[in-house]
């Protein structure tokens, strides 16, 4: 078993049951059990959201799995929840003093360049990818482990990998041979 650190994805379009359901599921997990969970609900309304990111903090809190809020940064502060995973787009409108709010703040990157931008922002840790073919980019080419690299190389923070990650122990060794801390998994654990 791989001991690099897993964070869950959070996928509606992926996840066969509500993604509350699916939430809970992960949180009694032993073997797989997700470092913490990005909660990700592109379809839904800011409502919808809402309702899904209080469920959400109820069975991460109870399992003692940090829930990490998607681009709602207003939400994630009224929540009392410090950690936010932000598109660069969106990180690079928040104020410092927003910033400074969270002890977790993570975004996605796609290019050396972007990584050096996000770093610069106040990231505290990257999301690089996506690192291996995965439906999710259907028809896009992965970035591979040479850009995986160069961004781990590049930065003085965190880099989990994401794209294509399952849960395959010599998958997760040439992340790490490459530079991750750690990897996002969405479309695994939304099917587990």
């Amino acid at each position: 078993m791989s001991e690099l650190p897993l964070i869950a994805v959070t996928d509606s379009a992926s996840c066969p049951r509500p993604l509350a359901e699916q939430i809970e599921r992960l949180t009694k997990l032993t073997e797989l059990r997700p470092q913490a969970v990005i909660l990700r609900a592109k379809s839904l309304d800011k409502a919808a959201y809402c309702t899904l990111a209080l469920q959400a903090q109820q069975s991460c809190e109870a399992a003692g799995i940090p829930l990490i809020l998607h681009s709602d940064w207003q939400l994630a502060r009224e929540l009392g929840i410090s950690m936010l995973h932000l598109p660069l787009a969106l990180l690079r409108q928040i104020s410092e003093y927003e910033r400074a709010y969270f002890t977790w703040l993570s975004t996605s990157v796609h290019s050396v360049g972007e990584a050096q931008e996000a770093q610069a922002l106040g990231a505290t840790m990257l999301i690089a990818g996506h690192i291996y073919t995965t439906q999710c980019k259907a028809g896009l080419a992965p970035r591979g482990l040479g850009f995986l690299r160069a961004v781990c190389s590049t930065v003085n923070l965190p880099v989990y990998a994401i794209g294509g990650i399952s849960f395959d122990a010599s998958q997760h060794a040439e992340l790490q041979a490459n530079g991750a801390r750690g990897a996002c998994v969405m479309s695994a654990y939304m099917r587990i």
